[in-house]
């Protein structure tokens, strides 16, 4: 192990230029994570925005606001790997996960280039062996390139520190806004980063400047959404200038707001679950960000943060020659902006399993930012600590112990939490929910091949998007109209489903849709159910379960009602028939051995088991006992639940 040697300012005002030779260090880190990447990317869709990305990585199309053009950039390696024969989820998760792996590297070149390869090496291993990290970043996701981008820009501020390139800061900045709108959140670097290191009012107009239009030239990716037409999956109306900074700026949802819904959530709460993530990372796990013992962990979480950025700034002081002052507070402030700042205007309850699961991914910022800093602090610990020992061989053994019992630890916590690769329940659900419709019942007038036999409205990304993935991707359930209730509000999404079936209403209520569906003469046939409920007036509706799913009878008064086929022996026909034609079975669902990491995922176990047991539960009402068992063994076979 060679020792860490430092790269102070450079007085020709350049460090672009410094000749380095490879590290070591590079090369464990490197291995370290290719192999945690290639252990954890999934072979199945995920929960959450992944089945969205995959089907435009795949497919062709527009994501969600704001855009994501970079995503849309990396569908060109997904096809690749596609057709050399990777499963297509794996084929679109593989590029997001290696851009997490280069936005590591890219922090620890940082490290590098400050004097701390080896400590930078651990720091790094530490965050992205993480569960936080594992978990959300080896995915078709947005994560992986989200750290890449800001490591790109985190590179730019500490090879530039000598002299102000606010040009090239603000272009790196603009790049990483472009992928993920809290990159702004890097605005207090960029600043510190671009200050003139003499105080100049010239100089410091000049580099506002020039760090503003190199943030629009950074800006430009978002210009390339209007290219192309067609594709699986196309959100908005890009096309048109104002529909393209409607969809930038993230309109349809509100541009601060992280979802389509408002919730009342207390800033108290939302930043205490910041900080307890904060401690479980670099804790290894040993902290919990969730259950009894999370209000402690958000304390520790506080005092880590401020601990860390105290001892990094007292190496600063220490190392003025290697790392300008102004820098270390604008990383501070980023630090600051995106541990408290951001999360305390979250609009994400953080109390469930589910907001915690969406709202956790956002501190991977915080994360990254925080390795810097980390080794810097650890860096002044250790010559503390040796500047009292003659024995600085015995100070690096212990601490070499302690870095791997550490990044144990995290791996340890990740087979604790589970892997995007354990995952199979997400996917092979949305399968269910569009495929087992009967595919032979009666057909409504469609466009494509396959003509429309059912409608399953349903809501939330565990659904919604995987039935995107596997209809567009997979080509599975073409039978099956697949209706986001809470999309219908949308004139573009009303006008992609009349593409398929233009007959269709166009409402954007979806019971106000249904009740047309059963007026009109030639839709009236086809069964309508609902994949969740997804609001009070859809729980008041009649319904009866039909394998995963509620199957919606017209009322009585209207035509399309029969009383014979809503009797107990139909009813149990038509579930039983459901369930032979679905594909689940319980080792598929990740979120029952590792229900944190894969909530979604338990979640859908519930709707399997939840239907069976209402249909056992009004078949004994009724009196046929005799009918339960094969309920029960249709249960048992797809979930391993008994009634």
């Amino acid at each position: 192990m060679s020792p860490d040697k430092a790269h102070p300012i450079s007085s020709t005002g350049d460090d672009l230029n410094l000749g380095e030779g490879p590290e070591w260090s590079v090369v464990v880190l490197a291995t370290l994570l290719v192999a945690v990447a290639l252990w954890s990317v999934p072979s199945a869709i995920q929960a959450g925005d992944a089945g969205e990305f995959a089907t435009v990585m795949l497919s062709g199309g527009v994501p969600h606001p704001s855009g994501y053009p970079w995503m849309r950039a990396l569908g060109l390696l997904a096809r690749g790997l596609w057709a050399l024969g990777l499963p297509p989820a794996t084929a679109a998760a593989l590029p997001p996960a290696l851009c997490g792996v280069a936005g590591w590297l890219l922090i620890h070149r940082c490290c590098v280039l400050l004097g701390r390869p080896w400590v930078g090496a651990f720091a790094v291993s530490l965050a992205a062996a993480s569960p936080l990290a594992v978990l959300h970043v080896n995915d078709s996701e947005v994560w992986g390139p989200h750290l890449m981008l800001a490591g790109a820009f985190l590179y730019v501020v500490i090879r530039t520190r000598s002299g102000p390139r606010p040009f090239l800061l603000g272009i790196s900045l603009g790049l990483a806004v472009s992928h993920h709108l809290t990159a702004v959140l890097l605005v207090p670097l960029a600043i510190g980063a671009a200050l003139p290191r003499e105080r100049d009012l010239v100089g410091l107009l000049r580099n506002g400047a020039l760090g503003l239009a190199g943030s629009l030239v950074g800006l430009l990716p978002f210009a390339s959404l209007p290219l192309g037409g067609g594709g699986g999956w196309r959100w908005g109306q890009v096309q048109t200038f104002d529909g393209l900074l409607h969809h930038i700026l993230r309109v349809d949802y509100g541009t601060l707001s992280l979802s389509l819904h408002e919730e009342e959530v207390a800033a108290a709460d939302t930043v205490s679950r910041a900080l307890a993530s904060v401690a479980e990372v670099l804790s290894a796990g040993l902290l919990s960000s969730t259950g009894s013992s999370a209000g402690i962990s958000a304390w520790i979480g506080a005092g880590a943060l401020v601990l860390v950025l105290a001892l990094a700034g007292l190496w600063v002081r220490d190392h003025r020659d290697e790392l300008w002052s102004g820098v270390a507070l604008g990383w501070a402030l980023s630090v600051l902006a995106s541990a408290l700042a951001f999360p305390a205007a979250q609009n994400i309850d953080p109390t469930g399993p589910f907001g915690a699961w969406i709202l956790e991914r956002f501190d991977l910022l915080t994360i990254l930012l925080l390795v810097v800093p980390l080794a810097l602090a650890l860096s002044w610990l250790g010559d503390r600590v040796a500047a009292v020992t003659d024995k600085p061989w015995l100070i690096r053994a212990g601490a070499g112990a302690i870095a791997t019992v550490l990044i144990l630890a995290q791996l340890g916590a990740v087979l604790e939490r589970g892997r995007p690769a354990g995952e199979r329940g997400v996917e092979l659900a949305a399968i269910d929910v569009v495929a087992s419709p009967d595919p032979a019942g009666p057909a409504i007038p469609s466009r494509g091949e396959i003509p429309v036999r059912a409608i399953v409205f349903g809501t939330e990304d565990h659904r919604s998007f995987p039935v995107l993935y596997v209809q567009e991707v997979l080509g599975a359930g073409s039978h099956t109209l697949y209706i986001d209730a809470q999309l219908l509000a949308h004139p573009w999404y009303r006008a992609r489903l009349r593409a398929r079936v233009p007959s269709l209403p166009d409402v954007d209520k979806p019971l106000k849709m249904m009740g047309m569906i059963w007026s009109d003469p030639e839709l009236a046939a086809v069964p309508i159910y609902l994949a969740n409920v997804f609001s009070r007036p859809a729980a008041e509706l009649p319904r009866v379960p039909e394998g995963v799913l509620w199957r919606v009878p017209p009322p009585p008064e209207f035509p399309s009602y029969a009383a014979a086929d809503w009797t107990f022996d139909k009813i149990l026909e038509r579930h039983l028939d459901a369930c032979a034609r679905m594909r689940v079975e319980a080792p598929d669902f990740a979120g029952l051995t590792h229900p944190r990491g894969h909530p979604w995922s338990a979640d859908l176990w519930f709707a399997y088991v939840d239907k069976a047991r209402q249909l056992a539960a009004t078949l004994a009402r009724a009196g046929r006992q005799d009918a339960i068992p094969a309920v029960g063994e249709a249960l048992e076979q797809r979930t391993g639940a008994k009634l």
